[in-house]
């Protein structure tokens, strides 16, 4: 008797048989892929992937031996057996638990990670499958039609991959789950008629008795009246204040009933506007019917009973869900990653309407490579994708120029006359200015919100200012930016003359409503976000949005990328009179990805590919490149609050628990890059709690402005 899992404390007679597991994890493969494999293929992947543990040397781990075997190596070898293109699977076998590695080269040693190098590793008979799983001859296995230039063939053939290691890996970790701890929970199913019905409810509610309310019911009108078209891409694009987020859903789930799809995966460049939008979501569908995942969301925090959040938790590892809402973070590291932890979700993005939230924020880098994703997922993988901004670039253009021909794409609003209704301020160039002559200005009676480009900047504004102010960066931690942002909304609320100064966080998902704002030369984009600001609500007249630049040019950033969106951005001021108009985004974008093209280029996963042989593919060197946040030189020091009891309590807790502690006391952490971590180093400011660099001295933080160094002429953008 050969045994896939042992159970502690407990007789073989309850171990799970090697037999069994294989065919339970051959039956699932089939069923996740059976759109785009073939049957007696995905039945093979299954049975082999653990034929390793039929050396006698697992078998004795399995009584007890302390050792380790190797085990996954041995159903790679095998497939060539069995399967045509046998090199498909061994990717999938070999790295199911390791995760998916680079091809490799004959000449690399048993002892290095690549595919090639673990086929020549040594191991023990494992023939005594062949008594219990009768394996089939398996033709090609790819169901889904090839493009005809082969360099795409190729990236398809490698998505496919990680779609088939996707089923393999989720396949194998839910029989072993429901082996080891019986039937859980998971899963999060909602009926999208029923989720239709109570939207249409909620929005129907709305009276259109003013001009901005009547706007947002003929942009939803139009929308909704597409939803019986076709297309690969919607384009939804939507003036500030208009209504995307209820109208995006409102459409995602109109073509979700009508093509029976599984999943609505909504996806927002921020963390901090994904909890404002879920919450949207949650209100009016339940929050138990929507999946909520992102790096810091803690389900045991947010009010959900044990057992419900145990079953949250488990649906996040594999997105088994019906309704998600994530990070461009999430959704692209799961499809470009190359661990069973990442890429676990990805065969569930199959069969999903794609909303993207903001789409022109995918960083520039990653722009050619993502958008090349969404393009996969809904040529190859039964998609549709909804991508919505309120300025938004030529994705007719782009989409071409990116290698992501042969997409379908079609606008939403037709009409967009109304756009003018929600026009709430003057956007108007001040040009260079003082210090001095902009504090003046903003101290100017009415409230004033200052955007800046470094944190530096933010403080030299802030420490100038003599009336009531307020100042937000991402210097401070998430609990100090909370809580000034709830004393700036209760001064708005009595219309207090005040004036706030931040860095761009300020620009998304942070609903507050000035008279005047002002806005240091960015992106264009950056502007109009920050414009949003500006009489939110449309009930004040003559009221200004202001871009300008500062005289001294070296208080300015040096990033070399926002450098060439502020070049673009004044050139486009000078030119046009209306700064937010379709001509001009479109422009600014045009310009910008002309300028940036190499750069946004530079991802595309034909880095990966090699010249021969066929089929060889470089997954883990990609993985370790395709990073959308680039941390490697970021620091997260946790600031000590001696009057806060739950802090206390979380930091007692790090003794006994690990990560999910840690997720909970992210509020009170602020990120700094390495040189800065190294000065406080220096100044002995950096103690240790359990493997957490915390601040030691209270002087070195403000709660106003955060973190405090000797040395301030740093220059760090947002």
């Amino acid at each position: 008797m050969y045994y896939a899992h042992s159970k502690s404390d407990a007789p073989k007679s309850e171990w799970q048989t090697l037999k069994e597991h294989s065919q339970n994890v051959a039956k699932r493969v089939c069923d996740f892929s059976k759109a785009w494999c073939a049957e007696d293929y995905a039945w093979n992947l299954g049975l082999l992937h653990d034929i390793g543990k039929y050396q006698k040397s697992f078998q004795d781990m399995l009584d007890g031996k302390k050792i380790k075997v190797e085990h996954s190596i041995c159903g790679a070898k095998e497939s060539k057996n069995y399967n045509r293109s046998s090199v498909l699977a061994e990717y999938c076998i070999a790295g199911h638990h390791s995760g998916l590695p680079d091809f490799g080269t004959e000449k690399d040693g048993a002892d290095e990670s690549t595919l090639c190098a673990r086929l020549k590793r040594k191991t023990e008979d494992y023939s005594a499958y062949k008594n219990e799983l009768p394996l089939r001859e398996a033709q090609f296995p790819i169901k889904i039609r090839p493009s005809n230039d082969k360099q795409m063939r190729d990236k398809e053939a490698a998505f496919w991959i990680r779609m088939m290691f996707s089923c393999l890996t989720d396949a194998d970790f839910l029989d072993t789950e429901e082996t080891c701890k019986g039937t859980v929970e998971r899963g999060i199913y909602s009926d999208f008629n029923e989720c239709l019905a109570k939207l249409k409810s909620h929005t129907e509610g709305f009276d259109a008795d003013t001009p901005v309310k009547k706007a947002r019911r003929n942009l939803l009108e139009q929308i909704v009246s597409h939803k019986d078209e076709q297309s690969d891409i919607w384009l939804m694009n939507m003036p500030t204040g208009s209504g995307k987020t209820l109208a995006s859903m409102r459409f995602a789930l109109e073509r979700a009933v009508k093509g029976n799809k599984k999943h609505i995966i909504y996806v927002i460049p921020y963390t901090s506007i994904i909890e404002q939008n879920a919450k949207v979501f949650k209100d009016i569908f339940g929050k138990e019917n929507v999946l909520e995942h992102h790096c810091n969301f803690d389900f045991d925090s947010k009010g959900y009973t044990g057992s419900v959040s145990e079953k949250l938790k488990r649906s996040a590892e594999n997105w088994d869900a019906s309704m998600i809402v994530t990070t461009n973070v999430q959704f692209f590291q799961s499809i470009y990653g190359n661990r069973s932890s990442q890429l676990r979700k990805l065969h569930n993005m199959a069969d999903s309407i794609l909303v993207f939230d903001e789409i022109h924020m995918l960083p520039s880098a990653f722009y050619q490579p993502c958008l090349e994703a969404v393009r996969m997922l809904v040529k190859k993988y039964g998609c549709e994708a909804v991508f919505l901004t309120a300025t938004m670039p030529d994705f007719n253009k782009w989409l071409e120029e990116f290698g992501c021909n042969g997409m379908q794409v079609r606008d939403l609003i037709d009409d967009k006359e109304c756009f003018s209704v929600f026009k709430r301020c003057c956007l108007e160039n001040l040009g260079t200015v003082s210090f001095e002559k902009l504090i003046d200005k903003a101290q100017e009676p009415g409230s004033s919100l200052i955007v800046v480009n470094s944190k530096k900047n933010a403080r030299l504004v802030y420490d100038k200012l003599s009336t009531e102010k307020y100042h937000l960066s991402t210097y401070m931690t998430v609990k100090d930016r909370t809580a000034v942002i709830n004393r700036i909304k209760d001064a708005l609320s009595v219309n207090r003359n005040i004036t706030v100064v931040s860095t761009s966080l300020i620009e998304a998902g942070v609903d507050l409503d000035f008279d005047t704002v002002f806005r240091e030369t960015a992106g264009l984009d950056n502007l109009l976000q920050t414009a949003g600001r500006c009489n939110r609500e449309g009930r004040k007249q003559g009221c200004v949005a202001y871009a300008f630049e500062f005289e001294d040019e070296k208080t300015g950033t040096r990033r070399n990328s926002l450098y060439t969106k502020r070049y673009i951005s004044r050139m486009l001021l000078k030119k046009y009179d209306d700064i937010d108009s379709v001509e001009a985004v479109r422009e600014y974008f045009d310009t910008l990805y002309d300028y940036s093209r190499d750069e946004m280029n530079q991802l595309n996963f034909s880095t990966a590919l090699n010249a021969s042989p066929q089929l060889s593919f470089n997954f883990a060197s990609y993985a370790d490149t395709f990073k959308m946040i680039d941390d490697a030189g970021d620091r997260s020091i946790l600031i000590i609050y001696n009057d806060d009891e739950e802090e206390k309590e979380l930091i007692e807790q790090l003794k006994y628990s690990g990560k999910a502690t840690k997720r909970r006391l992210q509020k009170y952490m602020v990120s700094v890059k390495e040189y800065e971590y190294k000065e406080l180093e220096k100044q002995r400011t950096i103690t240790d709690i359990e493997g957490i660099a915390c601040l030691a001295n209270e002087n070195y933080y403000n709660r106003e402005t955060g973190i405090l160094f000797d040395d301030d002429s740093n220059y760090i953008y947002g």
